[in-house]
């Protein structure tokens, strides 16, 4: 079976693009309250008040701009790593640990954006599940209008780990081995 040869120009464009067009979303999510299009989408149905909406409204803004900082991500790893991938398939190397998890993260780093999207997408879909839980008597009050600060913490923290993901999940992990673990009280102590 042959493979299609890399190109490196496609991933350029899907960089820049996916990087215009997450400034261009962040901005008007920003700056543009989706609330006069969701008021009129209410009151009759029409396509490009529903795609506008979708895509000022804060949690599906937040949505396209995870799964786009995913894409940067995966654009920026592959760039960078796509050239360490071919040296290293030409050297025998150790089956350690360390070189197996080297291994897997070079697997992540050159692998397609696409991938790196979906992943993202999952950081997502666990901070709106965090958020279900946390919304006490399942208020949706909380939810349905948000203020610049609340956007732009959001959009910021769900954006910078879609970026993590997409880049190398590896890396992730890695961060969060390190964190400590909660000190505990000896049996018996007392305070």
């Amino acid at each position: 079976m042959k493979t299609m040869p890399y190109r490196k120009w496609v991933d350029y464009v899907i960089g820049f693009l996916s990087l215009v067009a997450w400034i261009t979303l962040f901005g008007s999510g920003l700056l543009i309250s989706s609330r006069p299009y969701r008021d009129h989408l209410a009151a009759s149905f029409n396509w490009l008040d529903f795609v506008v909406a979708a895509s000022l409204y804060t949690y599906t803004n937040v949505a396209i701009l995870t799964c786009l900082s995913g894409v940067i991500g995966g654009v920026s790893s592959r760039l960078t790593f796509k050239g360490y991938q071919a040296e290293t398939e030409d050297q025998d190397q150790p089956a350690d640990s360390d070189q197996a998890l080297a291994s897997v993260s070079m697997a992540y780093r050159v692998e397609s954006p696409l991938a790196s999207m979906c992943r993202s997408f999952l950081v997502y879909l666990l901070y709106i599940a965090g958020l279900a839980i946390g919304i006490p008597g399942g208020t949706t009050e909380a939810i349905s209008e948000t203020n610049a600060a609340q956007y732009l913490r959001m959009a910021g923290l769900l954006s910078l780990l879609g970026f993590a993901v997409g880049y190398d999940p590896t890396l992730f992990h890695a961060f969060l081995a390190n964190i400590p673990s909660p000190i505990r009280k000896k049996t018996g102590e007392h305070s």
